[in-house]
């Protein structure tokens, strides 16, 4: 067990200068390529150049600087080329870009829009009667994104028009460690804790990103995740951007599978619960088909007999009609996000699928480590990026403690908030990631849980709520499972499990088997599920108690689970009270 690892030297790359100069560099380079490929309302699709997105990024940059001298650019809606040039523009202008998470009540993108300090708000025309409102008489400019008019209010496609007559004089240097981006995790008064991210900052991981997984000239991304999100933005946006590879924007969570067939999409990010329910497709397909399961196993065996063989890529033959629905070009899947089951991630190597799962938060701008097509180990984050030293802080019998991580990615601190910052960022520039995990002798990071859901048993040992939902969702009429501490006065913290049933296998056994469904049937199942996982565990890892949950899990645009929101409903997340 290791207790400290340093990922190897950051190679420099002269193309990445600034993101203005890569962006430059690639449209010389590759003028006519498809930078982006994106649809319109009507579901069809149309494409832009490398160099048509120069021109319109540099349009767009005269127009706001024309506006606004120092730019803050605020920015929100669906993915699409408007929103993409629009970031790029507010970097080209020298200025700072404010990505803010279309999903976000309004009031809270206003509270963004304050705690920034943003002048410039571009917005999707589904919030124009929102913003027209609760703007006016504000010192911010308003531009309409994704329309061809809007009364009284400027389009995107008006800004590029203005810019593209303009004789405002652009930038051709840029200060590299001041605010290139804010990004907010919430836009909640007392909780708006802005992440500044240096052009530097975000130089760093594009190059750390270009070592450890390396693209290709006729790779294809396909942009599932929004924009916003700092994952989807460095490395599925910026990273292939500044390399000269094509973006193709899905249409939409329900067009995801159609969307990979189309675009011939050879690299798709996205977070666990995406690749969970694309697996659960997959191998439910295989399982309905007749003689699926033999035809599973024999082809399992198949493969790893040709493996010892040397028979290279065998997987993707065997299981070609996979793939095939998958488009048939599919070269990597890459999770991040949140933790994902090792036997999701198994299950896809299995069927001849690379599969790369990586770690990292904001504040890192956001990727810390990820497996590589050389050193891949299911379970685990990978080893750490070029120029990114861990260390592994208190560590327990196990091996586990905090994650602290120092490297040129880290932020430069919370926006306009030095206490906050001074919480989880020393001097010496090392980064506390508030996360709990530990590195094995090979130099591979494992995430155990986050440090601020840890239940600490009586006995003084922590237990990991994400350890125990990971086994007991793996449980096929589990759909989701939430496990948290519930405070007693004579036993410490207890052990506590929200469970969602998959009603669709529940109905579907009902009535194979030919039984009326209750929720006594219900509580009788998973208390036996409890009891089964309790016999397996030490004492102080024992669930005390379970609720069952009709409804899934609210979640974010990213499809991470609002876990405060559903430990509130349940009553195990305490609301915070003032004296009087």
């Amino acid at each position: 067990m290791k207790y400290e690892t340093y990922g190897g030297e950051l190679l420099d790359d002269p193309r990445l200068r600034s993101i203005p100069e890569a962006l430059s560099d690639v449209a010389e380079r590759y003028p006519d390529r498809i930078a982006f490929s994106e649809p319109d309302n009507g579901g069809t699709y149309h494409s832009i150049t490398f160099r048509e997105l120069r021109r319109r990024v540099d349009a767009m940059a005269r127009a706001i600087l024309d506006r606004c001298p120092e730019p803050i650019v605020g920015v929100t809606g669906r993915n699409s080329v408007s929103w993409a040039i629009t970031y790029l523009a507010a970097l080209r202008a020298g200025g700072t870009v404010v990505p803010i998470d279309r999903e976000l009540p309004v009031q809270e993108m206003l509270t963004i829009l304050h705690y920034s300090g943003a002048n410039m708000m571009f917005f999707d025309e589904r919030y124009e009667e929102d913003f027209r409102g609760k703007l006016s008489g504000r010192d911010i400019w308003t531009v309409v994104m994704n329309t061809a008019y809007c009364e009284g209010i400027p389009t995107h496609d008006d800004l590029l028009r203005d810019g593209s007559g303009s004789s405002a004089v652009l930038p051709d240097r840029w200060d590299l460690e001041r605010p290139a981006a804010i990004c907010y995790t919430s836009g909640t008064t007392g909780q708006a804790k802005g992440v500044v991210l240096s052009q530097n900052n975000l130089l760093a991981n594009i190059r750390q990103m270009e070592q450890a997984v390396s693209v290709r000239e006729d790779d294809m991304f396909l942009s599932i995740l929004p924009m916003h999100h700092t994952f989807e933005c460095t490395c599925g946006f910026l990273f292939p951007i500044t390399h000269g590879v094509t973006v193709y924007i899905c249409r939409g969570i329900r067009h995801v599978a159609e969307d990979i067939v189309n675009s011939r999409a050879t690299i798709l990010l996205a977070v666990p619960l995406l690749w969970e329910a694309m697996y659960r497709k997959i191998y439910g397909a295989i399982q309905s088909m007749p003689g699926g399961s033999f035809k599973y196993r024999l082809g399992l065996t198949l493969s790893s007999v040709g493996e010892l063989f040397g028979a290279r890529r065998i997987r993707k033959r065997v299981f070609a009609k996979v793939h095939d629905r998958l488009g048939g070009h599919m070269r990597l899947c890459i999770s991040g996000g949140a933790g994902i089951s090792p036997d999701v991630v198994d299950g896809f190597q299995k069927l001849g699928f690379t599969f790369l799962q990586g770690y990292g938060l904001t504040e890192t701008a956001p990727i810390l480590s990820v497996n590589t097509l050389e050193r891949n180990r299911v379970g685990s984050v990978g080893p750490v990026l070029h120029g990114i030293a861990v260390r592994i802080e208190a560590p327990d019998s196990e091996g586990n403690g905090e994650i602290l991580a120092r490297g040129p990615n880290i932020m430069k601190g919370y926006y306009n908030n030095p206490s906050a910052t001074r919480e989880v960022l020393s001097e010496d520039g090392w980064f506390r990631t508030g996360d709990y995990g530990h590195i094995d002798d090979d130099g591979f990071l494992f995430i155990t849980g986050r440090k601020k859901n840890v239940i600490v048993a009586k006995n003084g040992k922590n237990v990991y709520p994400e350890e125990i939902e990971l086994v007991v969702g793996k449980d096929d009429y589990v759909l989701e499972c939430m496990v948290a501490g519930k405070q007693t006065e004579t036993k410490g913290e207890e052990i506590w499990i929200i469970l969602v049933p998959d009603m669709e296998r529940f109905i579907a056994k009902a009535e194979e088997e030919g039984f009326s469904l209750t929720t006594d049937y219900l509580a009788d199942y998973m208390r036996k599920l409890v009891r089964d996982f309790n016999a397996s565990q030490p004492i102080y890892k024992r669930i005390a108690r379970f609720i069952i949950r009709e409804d899934e899990f609210p979640k974010t645009t990213t499809r991470k689970v609002r876990r405060k929101e559903v430990l509130r409903e349940a009553g195990l997340e305490e609301e915070v009270s003032y004296t009087v």
